[in-house]
């Protein structure tokens, strides 16, 4: 079978410093963007508190948080 070349025009992708939560325990590597967090600051896996640092991500678009 042939399935054809893919297209070799992939879009750029765009990174940029985001605001995320990671998990302040050393045995556990769970983080969110500071976009999809709720208010409750505590780790989703392990229950840790969360603490706020920057991390270099790719760039999406969050249309939640434009209604709001």
């Amino acid at each position: 079978m042939y399935f054809g070349k893919k297209n070799s025009e992939e879009p750029e992708i765009i990174m940029e410093d985001t605001i995320v939560y990671a998990c302040g325990s050393a045995d556990c590597n769970g983080w969110m963007r500071k976009d999809f967090a709720s208010e409750n600051y505590d780790c989703p896996m392990c229950g840790s508190q969360l603490v706020e640092e920057v991390r270099e991500l790719p760039k999406i678009e969050n249309e939640y948080n434009a209604f709001k």
